[in-house]
This record gives C-alpha cells, structure tokens and sequence, in this order.
C-alpha cells in the first residue's frame, strides 16, 4: 500500500506539471525508487538575473544570490515567454518544498509550476512569470528550494497543497515535513480560503512563506497564523488576476527561530505596520541568528525597506509573501548592503499600496 500511494502521487504530480508518461520514442522515464547518485537532502538557490537569455540555452546566474548545499552550479535555461527551469545539480530526489517571488519593481509576478528530478541526479524547479492582468512575461525572480529530514531541534513545517477544492486532506505524504514528527492537514474553508494545521509545533511565534503553484497566474498569501496548544494554524488565502479568490495549489512553509532553508545565517520578519516610517519588528515574529534587532522603513506608498544587521546582503537570497485578508500582493525590489531589503507592494490595478507583509533572507 505505501508504494502504490507513493506511485498515485508521483503520478499525480507528472499530471499536474502537463508531462506526459510515456516509453514511445526512447523517452526516458524517471519512476520512484530508481536508485541516483544525488543525496536524499539539501537546499539551494538561485536569483535568476537573466530574464530575456536566449531560449533553451542555460545561463548561470550570478554566484553571489546562488547557493547548493552539494557544491554544484546552479543554471537557468528560458524554456518560453516568463518559462523558466532553474537546473540544481545533486538534488534530484523526491521531496521537498519550493517558494518563488518575483523580483524587480515591476508589478510581475512568478510561481513555481512544478519540480521534479532532472538528468544527471539534478533537480528541474519550472517557475512561471505574469504581468498583473495574467499575460506571461519574462522577469527576473528568486526561487529556493530545500528538502530536510532532520526532526527535532528549530521548528520548520512545509507542505504541498495539493487539493485546492477538497473540503479536508492530508497533503502529499512525499512534499511535505513538520519537525515535530506530526502529519500537517489542510481544510477548505471557502473558494480561495485554506487553514493548514501544523501539529506538535504551535507557539504564538515565527514566520510563515507562501507561494501559488502550477502554470496558472494565481496569487496566495498568507493571513494570519496563531497556536491552539501545540498546535500551529496558518490560514491561506488565493486570489487570481484580477484579485478574486480562486482555490489554487500553494506551497508553504512555517519556521520559528531558523531560516527558511533551516541554515544560517538567516532572518525574517514580519511587517506589521505599514504606514509607520520606521520601527522594530514585533520581536515574537522576527529573528536574527546574530541576535541582531531589525528595523523596517517606508519609503513611499507601498514600497519599504528591512534592515537586518549583521547579514551578508552583498549575497544570500530573499522570499517575501504578503499578509492580511484582501487582495494586495508583495515581491522583492532590490537589497544591498547599504540600503537593506527593498520590498514594493500591489493592488490588483498594479497601483501600489500599503500593506502588511513577510519577508525572510537566507545565506
């Protein structure tokens, strides 16, 4: 029975990314299980600096905003107008999880359509790119990856969701982890509207990183997270173009006092006072792993700035997701070390606005 799950999901994932199972050809088929020289664990990724590269010729993005925890290098390859495979080298195993924000200030957006393993033990992460009104568009964005086993120690949980329109469902056994050892669940609560349930690891605390999936222009975020006992709830909200909500996969990721991709050194914050000039980030949902007190500044309407001391933003990598119940959306403009994390936020219309948002840096 766990095999036969394990090849419904892999199946189900091939379906959902339009690949087609077949022999015909010589075509190779990967099938689960198939012994690969590639470890079962790791992380990267990548700024794709790179948006108009010649088709299907890979490029390798800049070695300051890429990263593999195997030591191989990462490549881009534009596979059509804002298609995009980001190509890491040595992860090619079933699992894990992958968030994407667009970057620039534009009011583009991007999502992970899918990611399975590619040629050679590497690991094929296809990223999608829109213009706000949901034509594609080539654009430059960030994409991470990580796939951890490790239970116990900093608290992380990621799920793959999955079944946008099921009232109730363990997500994907295979793309989804809680370090507490639990088994996260989703329920629908309404078109657009999800409540993922991340056991044993609630705490009133840490930071949380959405990100729509499939090759659609959809947009997912998050808007709030609060513990019940040991109990972490966060719940989600997707939107299409046009800003209504629309049920869509997602993927998400809840960590307390770690990065994203559980390395250092990190940090994230969430951005809860979007009129303020400036101001410290609630301490509760903020971390440093120098131990360092952040500070968030608005520089005009909807465009900020997080300043995380002591991090290396002359490298690294940045996701930012954003927050609260309405339709606004958030993506990464710039960051350097003398100016911090850049940060614009959308309306539907494109107009920028002021809103509520996370954001989190990774080396």
């Amino acid at each position: 029975m766990r095999v036969s799950r394990f090849l419904k999901e892999w199946r189900t994932r091939l379906l959902a990314a339009g690949a087609a199972l077949t022999m015909a050809g010589g075509a190779v088929v990967l099938a689960p299980g198939v012994a690969q020289a590639a470890p079962a664990r790791g992380l990267a990724y990548v700024w794709a600096n790179s948006p108009n590269s010649a088709l299907n010729v890979p490029y390798t993005p800049s070695a300051f905003y890429s990263r593999n925890s195997t030591g191989g290098t990462n490549t881009v390859v534009r596979t059509g107008t804002g298609q995009y495979t980001v190509r890491m080298p040595g992860l090619g195993l079933i699992g894990g999880t992958v968030h994407v924000t667009a970057y620039g200030s534009t009011s583009h957006t991007c999502g992970v359509n899918y990611w399975v393993p590619g040629a050679g033990g590497r690991l094929d992460v296809h990223v999608s790119c829109f213009t706000r009104t949901g034509a594609r568009v080539n654009t430059t964005f960030d994409a991470s990856f990580v796939n951890t086993a490790v239970v116990g120690g900093s608290r992380i949980a990621y799920v793959w969701a999955n079944q946008p329109t099921s009232a109730a469902y363990t997500p994907s056994t295979s793309y989804q982890f809680n370090s507490g050892g639990s088994t996260n669940t989703i329920t629908r609560q309404g078109a657009g509207q999800y409540r993922v349930r991340v056991p044993s690891i609630g705490a009133a605390a840490g930071h949380v990183q959405v990100t729509a999936y499939g090759d659609v222009a959809a947009r997912c975020k998050v808007v709030n997270w609060f513990p019940s006992g040991s109990t972490e709830y966060v719940n989600v909200r997707c939107h299409n173009a046009v800003g209504r909500l629309a049920d869509n996969r997602f993927t998400l990721t809840y960590v307390r006092s770690t990065g994203i991709l559980r390395t250092t050194p990190a940090a994230y914050a969430w951005a809860n006072q979007p009129t303020t000039a400036a101001y410290n980030p609630a301490a509760s949902y903020a971390y440093n792993s120098t131990g360092s007190v952040m500070r968030i500044r608005r520089i005009g309407t909807g465009t900020y700035r997080f300043v995380p001391p002591n991090m290396p933003l002359g490298n690294g990598h940045v996701q930012v997701t954003a927050y609260g119940s309405d339709s606004a959306y958030c993506k990464v403009d710039f960051w350097t070390p003398s100016t911090g994390v850049q940060i614009r936020c959308f309306a539907p219309s494109g107009a920028l606005v002021d809103t509520y948002y996370d954001v989190a840096f990774q080396r």
